[in-house]
C-alpha cells in the first residue's frame, strides 16, 4: 500500500545519493591536489606552491634556505592533514552517510565546515590568491551538505517515515 507522501522518499533518497556523491568530488578533488602538492615537495621536484603564489622569482632566489625549508615543512604538515580528511570524509560518505546515518551528517558539516572557512581566513593575508579553488570546493561542500541534510531532516521524510513506521537511520521500528 503506498500512500502520497511515500514518493517523497524515493526523491529525498536520490538527493541523499546526489548530495553524497558532491561531497565525494568534494573529497577527490582535495585529495588529489593535496596529494599532488606532497609529491612534488615530499620527492623535492619543487618548493612549496606557497613560495610562488607570495613571492615573485627574483625575492625567492634571496630567501634563506632555511626560510624555504621551513615553508615546505610547514606545507607537507597542511598538505598530509588535508589527504587523512579528504580519505575519512571518503569513508564516512561511502560508510555512513548513504545508509542514512544522522552522526555523520553532523561530523561533515562540523569538520569540513571549519576546514572551508579558515581556508579563506588563511588566504586573506596573501590576497586570496587560490580564491578559485576555495569557492569550488566550497560550494561543492554547501551543495553538497544541503542535499544531503533535506534527504535526512526535510518535511516530507519526517511525514513519509511516520508513515512507513520507520526509525531514524530508515529501520523499522
Amino acid at each position: 500500500m503506498k500512500c502520497k507522501n511515500c514518493v517523497g522518499t524515493a526523491n529525498t533518497d536520490k538527493m541523499l545519493q546526489r548530495g553524497c556523491t558532491i561531497l565525494l568530488c568534494w573529497s577527490g578533488i582535495n585529495l588529489f591536489l593535496s596529494f599532488l602538492i606532497l609529491f612534488i615537495v615530499v620527492s623535492r621536484i619543487g618548493n612549496s606552491p606557497l613560495l610562488s603564489m607570495v613571492f615573485e622569482p627574483a625575492e625567492v632566489a634571496v630567501l634563506d634556505a632555511q626560510v624555504i625549508r621551513a615553508l615546505n615543512c610547514l606545507t607537507i604538515l597542511y598538505n598530509s592533514y588535508a589527504v587523512a580528511m579528504s580519505i575519512m570524509v571518503w569513508c564516512i560518505v561511502q560508510n555512513a552517510l548513504r545508509n542514512k546515518a544522522r552522526w555523520s551528517f553532523w561530523a561533515l558539516f562540523i569538520t569540513i565546515g571549519i576546514a572551508e572557512v579558515f581556508a579563506f581566513v588563511a588566504s586573506a593575508p596573501l590576497g586570496h590568491t587560490r580564491w578559485q579553488v576555495n569557492i569550488l570546493l566550497s560550494l561543492l561542500y554547501l551543495t553538497g551538505m544541503a542535499l544531503v541534510g533535506y534527504a535526512l531532516y526535510g518535511r516530507k521524510r519526517k511525514i513519509a517515515e511516520k508513515q512507513l513506521g520507520t526509525g531514524k537511520n530508515g529501520t523499522e521500528r
